[in-house]
């Protein structure tokens, strides 16, 4: 019996095998043109596109760079005063050098592998930090017009607390809690940055737990924005947009 099942699964191995290294190799790609080579990372800017870095020939080996793309990312939202701050603080961490538009390390042979990640991490961590300072202030400013909001709707059931515990005993700061009589729900300002995303649902998920769960609403900017992270935010609680009518916020309560 034994002999039967490992010889049924011996032939499986080679196909197994190919599958994860096609599999591997797709995950990165390198292009060459003229001098340059690019290698590009299964990590991604906050447009979706791949962290790509390029390497080229160098006086003591190689000049390892991200070509830019981290610049180029906050330029495009017109945050491209934020680069060498942000820039500053991913050398600092990845122990990268920048210049005025782009991140770069020297390597040798040994080094090139290291350097590869390091460019290419450092280069994410500036378009990251930049995008997740604006989202922060995002949610701030979603935060302040939602309790404005919440104290036309709600009135004196909208509660000064801001914390809640949830099923794991851990205390969550959540933007607002509305009192309906015996019934709480629970209203959440979340950015479109993958970070209040996450926190949000987590949040979520745990205070969903609860013997008696209050209501769970996250509000955004734009839904739009979200793109498939809105099917993650909407797994634990409701999601409706800042502007959209009393109706809506009363709704998203009953």
């Amino acid at each position: 019996m034994v002999c039967s099942t490992m010889a049924s699964r011996a032939p499986a191995l080679p196909r197994l095998n190919e599958a994860v290294e096609n599999a591997v190799r797709d995950l990165m790609t390198v292009k060459h043109w003229g001098d340059s080579s690019f290698v590009s990372f299964p990590i991604y800017y906050p447009s979706g596109a791949a962290v790509t870095v390029r390497v080229i020939p160098g006086p003591s080996g190689f000049r390892v760079d991200d070509a830019g793309f981290a610049y180029r990312e906050i330029e495009a939202i017109g945050f491209e005063r934020s680069f060498a701050t942000a820039a500053d603080k991913a050398r600092a961490k990845e122990g990268v050098e920048k210049d005025r538009r782009s991140l770069y390390v020297t390597a040798d042979w040994e080094q090139l592998s290291r350097a590869l990640s390091d460019v290419a991490m450092a280069s994410w961590d500036v378009a990251d930090r930049v995008f997740g300072k604006i989202a922060e202030q995002e949610q701030h400013d979603i935060e302040d017009y939602l309790r404005e909001r919440l104290a036309h709707v709600f009135g004196s059931r909208l509660e000064d607390r801001h914390t809640i515990v949830g099923s794991s005993s851990n205390p969550w700061e959540v933007s607002a809690i509305v009192s309906e009589g015996r019934d709480q729900v629970v209203f959440q300002a979340v950015s479109s940055h993958a970070n209040s995303v996450y926190r949000a649902s987590t949040a979520f998920h745990d205070i969903a737990a609860l013997p008696n769960p209050p209501k769970l609403v996250a509000v955004v900017k734009d839904k739009a924005a979200l793109g498939t992270k809105l099917s993650i935010l909407g797994q634990a609680g409701r999601v409706i947009q800042s502007d959209q009518s009393d109706d809506v916020y009363l709704r998203a309560a009953a």
